[in-house]
């Protein structure tokens, strides 16, 4: 029952982040913020009351560790400061359901590993007709992804994500898995697509006076080697920054005109990926077991048993 309780509430908050991120682009803080502090204070208050500190300790290293990683992300640009949060609340919900033994012998793997394996899976269709739509609107989205294919860097990583692919081949290990390894090589090239894309349909140009609270800046706002604003900053623009860029504008020491960041609206996965995590387990287990059968599957993935 407790643990319905706990899904119920995550799913609860992350509708209505996905509510608003697809109508307005941004992840209210009462809603990212709230999903940590609901799960949080509902983990130490079941801690408390069953003598168990499993409940709220796993929660909060859980969290602080999918938070991490998250923040990784936004700082590669590939995120925005609500995706962070919310992922850390998720992060904080799925610590708790372990805590009470939900995914006990759900899959092979850890529960929250499986989780970003199902939202890699969620999410590849949803990104690739997302970037080339947006690609397809810019040429210098083209342009950028064609000149990263002149580097010897590129050309490496792309040669060693074969790896995987020619060992499995190697050790006979089966053209199923074969075939999902020769998936690295398109996600690695992917990749690069999606970097240009973040680099030039990723942002936009606006005059100061549009500026909003959230907005995060492209580049370094500085003022006689004083940081303004940064690009790195999860939380965004305050309506303080705003007030003062707007000043400074004004006065002529920065442009009236502001390079900002708008990320691909990716709520809705995190969202889906917890409703799979918590109803199927490991999507990629499921498919793998369809295509093997379930006792060449079992062999596989549990060889010492």
């Amino acid at each position: 029952m407790i643990e319905l309780s706990i899904i119920g509430i995550t799913t609860l908050f992350l509708i209505m982040g996905s509510y608003f991120d697809l109508r307005t682009g941004e992840i209210p803080e009462k809603i990212s913020i709230g999903l940590i502090v609901t799960i949080l204070s509902y983990s130490l208050i079941y801690s408390i009351y069953t003598g168990d500190i499993d409940f709220f300790g796993n929660a909060l290293l859980l969290g602080a560790g999918y938070f991490i990683l998250a923040y990784i992300l936004f700082y590669m640009g590939e995120w925005g400061g609500g995706d962070v949060k919310l992922l850390t609340g998720i992060g904080c919900s799925l610590a708790f359901l372990d805590a009470a033994g939900y995914f006990k012998d759900v899959s092979a793997l850890p529960y929250y590993i499986d989780y970003f394996i199902n939202m890699a899976l969620i999410s590849a269709p949803y990104l690739i007709i997302y970037s080339l739509i947006l690609g397809l609107m810019k040429k210098e989205v083209i342009e950028e992804f064609i000149g990263y294919f002149k580097t010897k860097t590129t050309l490496l990583l792309i040669i060693l994500s074969f790896i995987p692919a020619i060992f499995s081949i190697w050790i006979s290990i089966g053209p199923p898995i074969t075939i999902i390894y020769l998936c690295i090589p398109f996600i690695v090239v992917l990749s690069f697509y999606m970097r240009a894309v973040e680099i030039h349909a990723l942002q936009k140009t606006v005059a100061v006076d549009e500026l909003m609270e959230w907005d995060v800046v492209a580049e370094d706002i500085k003022v006689d080697d004083k940081k303004i604003a940064s690009k790195r900053d999860i939380e965004g623009l305050t309506r303080k920054d705003i007030k003062t860029i707007r000043e400074l504008a004004a006065e002529g020491k920065i442009p009236k005109e502001i390079r900002i960041k708008w990320g691909i609206k990716f709520a809705p996965i995190l969202f889906l990926a917890f409703v799979a995590s918590v109803l199927v387990g490991n999507l990629m287990e499921i498919f793998v077991a369809n295509m093997l059968g379930n006792t060449e599957f079992h062999n596989l993935m549990y060889p010492f048993q």
